[in-house]
């Protein structure tokens, strides 16, 4: 590879990792991630959706229809 060559995909590739957050010193690749934790935004989307959605697919109603018990 030429310096010509090297420079531009340096360039290039400085462009393109422009936006990638740095790491912390110390600290791995998962820092950035939340592996267990679910936040709190979810359990509240899930809850309006069924309210809205009663009869959606997966929905609270949905399973008690799809496996209610023959009596």
């Amino acid at each position: 590879m030429t310096p010509q060559e090297e420079y531009k995909f340096e360039k290039k590739a400085a462009r393109h990792f422009r936006s990638h957050q740095e790491l912390p010193l110390g600290r791995d690749w998962r820092a950035f991630r939340y592996r267990f934790d679910v936040p709190a935004t979810d359990h509240e989307m899930q809850s309006r959706f069924d309210d809205t959605f009663p009869g959606a697919p997966l929905s609270p109603g949905w399973w008690d229809r799809k496996f209610k018990e023959v009596e």
